[in-house]
């Protein structure tokens, strides 16, 4: 498998996905609706699959009031989310929007479509 490439809209901030992804989906939470629109479409990697190419010193992170816990990463100049990378958890999202290449899978479910804003459609319903 080739890697996959990612980077934000400045170009600041690039990566590599050297493994399979596990999943592509849209989460439809409230705070992935803030970050990124009516949905956000996360790609599940491993740690150990990604890798960061330039722009560690670029990248900010946000760090929520519990009850919420997922850090969230994006660009200090051009704000493009980035997901949430972390040396904590053997499995993290990265976000799709910065993805530059195709990762070879299509979304297979959407998240918490409870907290889905009414009247919104996303792909596939």
């Amino acid at each position: 498998m080739s890697p996959i490439g990612g980077s934000c809209l400045c170009g600041a901030v690039r990566f590599e996905i050297v493994g399979e992804p596990l999943s592509l989906s849209y989460c439809h939470c409230s705070r992935c609706r803030k970050a990124a629109g009516v949905f956000a479409a996360v790609l599940m990697v491993r740690a150990r699959d990604f890798r960061l190419l330039s722009g560690a010193e670029d990248i900010r992170r946000y760090t929520p009031e519990p009850p919420f816990r997922h850090v969230r990463g994006f660009c200090g100049t051009c704000g493009s989310p980035i997901g949430e990378p972390s040396d904590e958890h053997e499995t993290f999202p990265v976000a799709a929007s910065t993805l530059d290449d195709d990762p070879g899978l299509r979304p297979v479910i959407h998240l918490n479509v409870a907290s889905k804003r009414p009247g919104t459609r996303s792909p596939t319903g």
